[in-house]
């Protein structure tokens, strides 16, 4: 047994279960040892011995936040181009990165894992064009999951792609940069596959990311039906999306490049996939905005993860992703911020505040009569970022609860001051006071580590 580590506060969500009142959090050697009403904490510990007890009062502590999509490649680029239309925005995107060093996209990428940490994100799933956002991570001290991005929408050349891809993983697999091999030793940072989209990669090349990553049992990250003009080009073509790929390949208008046997087939991107054999358990879809009930269908059989990001998703005008409708159809949906390129600030917290109120915007808007649909609750959404994160992940039995047993991964929120009695308090729900309540982050502990206290970065 190590030092113990007490935290208490007006209230702890534990996720799994109810909220607690009055409650104390008990840390050993990293791992949750229980969580406790005061009174039963008082009864079980009254004569060990603490190592440090921190009462927060007026707070709220619950698991660290999971972010399961997000970009920090691109932190720098924070709210340049907020009006351009999707494709364009990716164009100028691209232009903008074109000539960073790694450097640059390291001190990018470790600019948003900072802000990331300061708003009680304690694991980020991140689709990495560079890798640096693994290394980023891992300097500041937060769990990750980090895709390396994969591109190519040639079958005839998925053979050299997939190989120019592996000697990039190797490369980053074996860093000299202490901090994310150490990170790798204690796999608290994993690397995967990212294959971008279904209109950035063929089917063969995306197979082989599959079958690698089935093998070493890691996520897939990808981004599936993000916009209209994705779904258009699948089924039967899309102009957008042909001026996009002639400048993103850098080849003629005519090129066969741009005319792959597997599109055009009148299938939605979802169909395409699944015509391919490449849905499965390890994928985790980001956004899923342009679905049919068909295509939800599909991902709940091949049992299918998403990300959903509703904020990201509105300021590039993609549209809201039913989200109700996945929890009906029994898909695992988690939530992500994407990048700051295309986001205000990497807050899951405000991630789902947004979310709140958009699918409450409009009566039926997803799908079903007026009156008869299911709005999410603010409970649904504090799961979202926590535990069905971690079931993306196939990191539940870690992460995403406080529940003895698991990593101390633990964000403690602090409350404003209201002018309310205790026990009218007590009476407001903990899931609302957390979203809608204006609560700051106060700490973060990634395996019982502190890596913000009070405000300020542990790690520099």
């Amino acid at each position: 047994m190590g030092e113990k580590l007490c935290l208490a506060a007006r209230w702890a969500i534990p996720v799994v279960g109810e909220p607690i009142h009055d409650a104390v959090v008990v840390i050993d050697n990293g791992i949750i040892e229980g969580v406790y009403a005061r009174p039963q904490f008082n009864s079980i510990y009254k004569n060990q011995q603490i190592a440090r007890a921190e009462d927060y009062k007026e707070a709220v502590i619950m698991p660290g936040l999971i972010n399961l999509h997000s970009h920090l490649d691109y932190s720098a680029l924070r709210a340049f181009a907020t009006d351009l239309p999707f494709y364009q925005w990716i164009r100028e995107l691209m232009l903008r990165a074109r000539d960073w060093t790694a450097d640059k996209f390291f001190q990018s990428a470790l600019y948003g894992a900072r802000l990331a940490a300061f708003t009680g994100t304690s694991t980020v799933v991140d689709s990495s064009f560079s890798g640096q956002a693994a290394k980023a991570l891992a300097q500041v001290g937060l769990r990750g999951v980090v895709g390396l991005e994969i591109f190519g929408l040639s079958d005839a050349e998925s053979d050299n792609s997939w190989s120019n891809w592996l000697s990039r993983f190797e490369a980053l697999s074996e860093t000299d940069f202490a901090p994310l091999r150490e990170a790798l030793e204690k796999q608290t940072i994993t690397l995967t596959v990212s294959p971008h989209a279904p209109y950035t990669v063929c089917p063969s090349l995306w197979l082989k990311a599959a079958t690698w990553a089935k093998k070493f049992n890691l996520p897939v990250l990808a981004h599936l039906s993000e916009s209209l003009e994705e779904c258009q080009w699948i089924a039967s073509g899309n102009e957008t999306v042909h001026e996009f790929l002639t400048y993103a390949l850098r080849v003629d208008t005519d090129s066969e490049k741009l005319k792959p046997r597997w599109a055009g087939r009148g299938l939605t991107p979802v169909k395409h996939l699944k015509n391919y054999g490449l849905l499965n358990e390890w994928l985790i879809a980001a956004h899923m905005v342009h679905s049919d009930s068909d295509d939800l269908t599909i991902l709940a059989e091949h049992n299918v993860k998403v990300a959903h990001c509703p904020r990201s998703n509105a300021r590039l005008k993609n549209g809201l992703a039913p989200y109700s409708k996945m929890l009906e159809h029994g898909i695992t949906v988690g939530l992500g911020t994407d990048s700051l390129a295309s986001n205000d600030d990497l807050s899951l917290l405000a991630e789902a505040q947004f979310a709140l109120n958009a699918h409450r915007l409009k009566p039926g808007i997803e799908g079903k009569e007026e009156g008869e649909h299911h709005l999410p609750t603010a409970r649904q959404l504090v799961e979202a970022m926590t535990m069905e994160a971690a079931i993306a992940l196939k990191m539940d039995h870690l992460i995403g609860s406080l529940q003895a047993g698991k990593r101390a991964d633990i964000a403690v929120f602090a409350l404003p001051p209201a002018p309310l009695s205790d026990t009218e308090k007590e009476t407001i729900c903990p899931y609302n006071l957390l979203i809608s309540g204006g609560a700051r982050l106060r700490d973060l502990l990634v395996d019982g580590q502190f890596i913000v206290s009070e405000g300020k970065l542990s790690r520099n």
